[in-house]
């Protein structure tokens, strides 16, 4: 009978420590805070800055200001109530907008809303899209365009289908820190083509769409078992590994790389340096991709690996630069924006495996013969190295 009664006091104090006890605060409430004061807002591209004077209240946690924006979707931002502005970002038109603006306790308790009017300006995903310019180029369609803000974009391409349909075709993303955008969008056959084209930014506004027909320029990878080194008298085409002549930069492969050879001729060592290649027949070159060394980090976006260089073609192929024409002046340039030695990103390594892509500015002048000048590697060397290196175009006649 004891271990009875026992039992039942037992389950009695557990039932009683069970019993629901109502969420408070942890910390005690000083009542409503006080409102704050002397608002002041300045406008910006999408976006405002609205500045304050905090109130003197100890119980006083942060700001909270609330609007609807041109979607009609209500956001809340919050600014610590060590700061006296909050910045408001991603309106996707310029207009004005009514906030609420409300000062918040330790213990969730609102001030009485101060209500201020802002009137962002143009946003910059319209500013950049104003500035899309759109031009036909080889295998597709070239654009290009200013990104002032240095934002994160989607850049979306339409074209009509069969049926006058508009449907997606390509997607491009950019990075925030690149400000002058150019970029290709191929695979597109030689016909009028009909094109729209938008960016939408992380707030998910979309820009104003831009319409244009366009007429992609034939192309086609240029056929590499024509090629063949042409090594003139002052060309350094001499490999560093007898193995791997300067046939391994047409050759595909992840190992069929070229590397001059510095150590057994240090007088042609030192920048600019060049080789020269036949492509076995003229071209118009329309474009360009290469592929570092990449089976070390130590040549990906380093050591002997080109930074800055040119293309020269040209049809009589003597070592006098006067024979020969400027095609392009180019820049290999990290995606992450990230300097020497500092750690690859994802987007770095993609573009390793993926190679780097050069345009050549349209011409009706074909050339069969080309000059690969380096003027400085990216761990300023007096050599260069490569992997592989592709050309598109059209051929002459």
């Amino acid at each position: 009978m004891k271990n009875i009664k026992f039992l039942v006091v037992i389950f009695a104090l557990l039932i009683s420590s069970c019993e629901q006890k109502s969420n408070e605060p942890l910390v005690d409430s000083f009542g409503p805070p006080a409102e704050v004061r002397n608002v002041k807002v300045e406008n910006l591209p999408g976006a405002a800055r609205v500045t304050y004077t905090l109130p003197s209240d100890p119980g006083m946690l942060y700001i909270a200001a609330e609007f609807t924006d041109d979607r009609g979707l209500k956001k809340v931002v919050k600014s610590s109530g060590f700061k006296n502005y909050v910045l408001l970002e991603g309106f996707g038109k310029a207009k004005e907008y009514e906030v609420e603006l409300y000062s918040v306790s330790k213990s969730e308790q609102r001030s009485a809303p101060v209500r201020v009017n802002i009137s962002p300006t143009t946003p910059p995903i319209q500013l950049s899209a104003n500035t899309v310019e759109a031009s036909h180029t080889f295998g597709g369609v070239l654009l290009n365009f200013k990104n002032a803000f240095n934002m994160e974009y989607v850049f979306y391409t339409l074209i009509k289908d069969n049926n006058g349909t508009w449907v997606e075709y390509d997607r491009h993303y950019t990075g925030a820190e690149t400000e002058d955008i150019l970029f290709a969008v191929r695979g597109l056959e030689a016909t009028p083509t009909e094109f729209a084209f938008y960016l939408q930014d992380k707030w998910q506004n979309i820009s104003d769409t831009i319409y244009s027909t366009l007429t992609p320029l034939y192309e086609e990878e240029l056929n590499k078992s024509l090629w063949k080194a042409e090594e003139l008298i002052d060309d350094f085409y001499e490999p560093l590994y007898d193995t791997r002549p300067l046939s391994q930069l047409w050759t595909t492969g992840g190992t069929s790389y070229f590397f001059q050879n510095h150590k057994d001729y240090p007088e042609k060592a030192g920048m600019p340096t060049w080789v020269t290649i036949d492509l076995g027949k003229e071209y118009l070159l329309g474009r360009m991709k290469t592929h570092m060394v990449q089976h070390a980090d130590s040549w990906k976006y380093g050591s002997c690996s080109p930074r800055r260089f040119e293309i020269w073609g040209s049809n009589n192929p003597v070592p006098n630069w006067d024979n020969w024409t400027l095609l392009g002046e180019f820049e290999s340039t990290r995606p992450s924006g990230r300097g020497i030695g500092e750690p690859l990103t994802d987007d770095d390594e993609k573009q390793i495996v993926d190679g780097e892509d050069f345009e050549f500015e349209l011409t009706d002048q074909s050339y069969r013969y080309i000059r690969y000048k380096v003027n400085e590697t990216w761990g300023s060397t007096t050599y260069f190295c490569l992997l592989e290196l592709t050309l598109w175009g059209q051929a002459a006649n």
